[in-house]
């Protein structure tokens, strides 16, 4: 594994640029006297471009058929470790245990356009304030660049530009790193620092919404005369409605047009203007929700999830609809009140929203969501909000596992028996249950695993583990597991009936379709009685079910 500490004596320096056009890595020069590590992410010129990138690695030997007169110098140090030496090691880990370039276990975990929508800015340090003495003592030992740049920070209302904007005040002969090395000998003196920070956010999202802006007493039929009919029945059904529509639902429901609408908001009754529509995994409209009362096996459960601390493995083993959900959301919200945060991943996209809602109801804005459905924007804006340290939950897929969360107190994996946990393309292919363990281990933090229906290998690594058993101190050495088990549904409700169909019989008897005899009877129930079912048919099964077609069109005389 590549050591995470920062080489002194290194002179090379292996980077992922972040640029149109730029593939792999790329060697650059570390100029004397300046630190540089795996991690740190830095400023290079890439063609006749400035642009951002991450160092890799640091090496004092320089790779065969590289001219070192032809190599670039590392221009400036943005953000050092700017990830922390558990990611960085986890990183690593999956890159030597999955025989994959690093490069790209790197890119898998970077949001889109992560360095090139960020912004570098130079601020005079506020720990350090410039007074008149210690002024002219350091002048003394600065370039004129670095005294002219010092004094546009001076006179600046807040002490901060753009590390751009700076450049170009420059009026020094244009000389390759002139600015630069201004900088570095403000930043050297403790004069000014450089930070980065996100791009500006995306414009809002807007959509024509219809508001009344009458007295409620409209609701009652008491309108003025000087509206017609038609538009008192209008009026009278937005405020029904609750007073607020948008546009399009507006005359769908109350049967009108856009020109009516905008006669009676002319009479001054309701007004049409845009408002913000809230990202799709950004907002939820669920209603807010308080801790539910336990069952006796929900609370044992609880309680030893709430008494593991560092390194541990629990599996949550309880059947559909015995509470897993809600021990998941007790277990977490003492997590956030330390102001750490919990990773809840979902095998599939479509699991999230309603698993959202849930979490939002508890936890509020808390909640962010991270898979590869959201928008390059969307991404990037949660993957930076994750860098901040601040309690969050973060519900996602496979790919959430990646999620630059410094504080990490607990990884859920839900229906963690789920195959899409695996990544098999494009590269990196990994487990996230694997390296949700490897992660949990660096971050000394619980590991909860819940599913139904345990996946093999997690039932063979928890059979020998005794039920419900209390957190052992004894054993804090070594990983501990515990096995907790949720028997029956909560408030007691039975499961669905299940019956087995030996198809073989059903052949035997001279039925020749892929429905079964019982399936048939049931499916001319549900005709006569006006219900409905659903057919969950195995894709190997799809050119089976054209065929019995006709048999299912004579037995409902439905479409299929």
């Amino acid at each position: 594994m590549r050591d995470f500490e920062h080489h002194n004596s290194a002179v090379w320096a292996e980077l992922l640029v972040d640029c149109m056009g730029a593939s792999g890595l790329y060697t650059y020069r570390i100029p004397d006297g300046l630190s540089v590590g795996p991690g740190d992410v830095v400023s290079v010129f890439f063609g006749t471009q400035q642009v951002g990138a991450i160092t890799v690695r640091t090496s004092d030997c320089l790779s065969e058929g590289l001219n070192p007169s032809s190599i670039k110098s590392i221009e400036e140090v943005i953000s050092p470790a700017f990830f922390t030496k558990e990611y960085w090691s986890l990183l690593n880990r999956v890159a030597d245990y999955y025989q994959t370039p690093f490069i790209r276990v790197l890119k898998a975990a970077l949001p889109p356009g992560l360095l090139s929508k960020s912004q570098r800015r130079i601020r005079l340090c506020k720990t350090n304030p410039i007074g008149t003495i210690e002024l002219s003592i350091n002048l003394q030992k600065i370039s004129q660049s670095a005294i002219q740049l010092l004094e546009i920070l001076r006179n600046s209302p807040d002490g901060d530009y753009s590390w751009q904007y700076l450049q170009r005040q420059i009026k020094a002969p244009r000389k390759t790193g002139s600015a630069t090395q201004a900088i570095r000998q403000l930043k050297q003196r403790g004069l000014v620092e450089s930070y980065l920070i996100a791009p500006r956010a995306p414009r809002a999202q807007k959509r024509q919404a219809v508001v009344l802006t009458a007295d409620i007493e409209l609701a009652t039929g008491q309108l003025t005369e000087n509206l017609t009919s038609r538009q008192q029945e209008i009026l009278t059904g937005l405020a029904r409605l609750g007073g607020e529509l948008w546009l399009s639902d507006a005359l769908q429901q109350l049967h009108t047009t856009s020109k009516t609408l905008k006669k009676i908001a002319d009479l001054g009754y309701l007004f049409i203007e845009p408002r913000e529509i809230l990202r799709a995994g950004s907002h939820s409209q669920a209603l807010p929700d308080r801790p539910k009362t336990l069952t006796e096996e929900q609370a044992a459960a609880l309680g030893v999830l709430q008494g593991l601390t560092g390194y541990a493995e629990a599996l949550l083993h309880g059947v559909t609809g015995s509470g897993k959900t809600e021990v998941y959301l007790q277990a977490i919200a003492p997590i956030l009140n330390v102001q750490k945060s919990a990773l809840v991943l979902v095998p599939e996209i479509g699991l999230t929203p309603q698993l959202t809602d849930r979490f939002r109801s508890r936890f509020g804005q808390q909640v962010c969501v991270y898979h590869s459905g959201l928008s390059d924007g969307e991404r990037y804006d949660t993957w930076r909000k994750m860098l901040t340290g601040g309690p969050q939950v973060i519900i996602g897929t496979r790919s959430a596992i990646f999620a630059p969360l410094p504080n990490l107190g607990v990884i859920i994996l839900d229906e963690e028996h789920d195959s899409s946990f695996k990544q098999d393309q494009p590269m990196p292919c990994y487990h996230a249950q694997q390296v949700a363990r490897w992660r949990a281990e660096l971050e000394q933090c619980p590991l909860i695993l819940g599913s139904a229906t345990p996946s093999l290998e997690t039932w063979v690594r928890f059979k020998d583990v005794k039920p419900n058993s209390k957190p052992d101190s004894a054993q804090a050495i070594k990983p501990q597991r515990h096995y907790l088990s949720l028997p029956q549904r909560v408030h007691a409700r039975p499961l669905p009936p299940i019956e087995l169909i030996d198809m073989r019989r059903e052949l035997q008897d001279g039925n020749r379709t892929i429905f079964s005899r019982p399936l048939q009877t049931a499916l001319e129930s549900l005709v006569e009685t006006g219900q409905q079912g659903i057919l969950f048919i195995h894709r190997r099964g799809q050119k089976m079910i054209v065929k019995s077609s006709k048999r299912m069109k004579m037995i409902g005389k439905q479409k299929i």
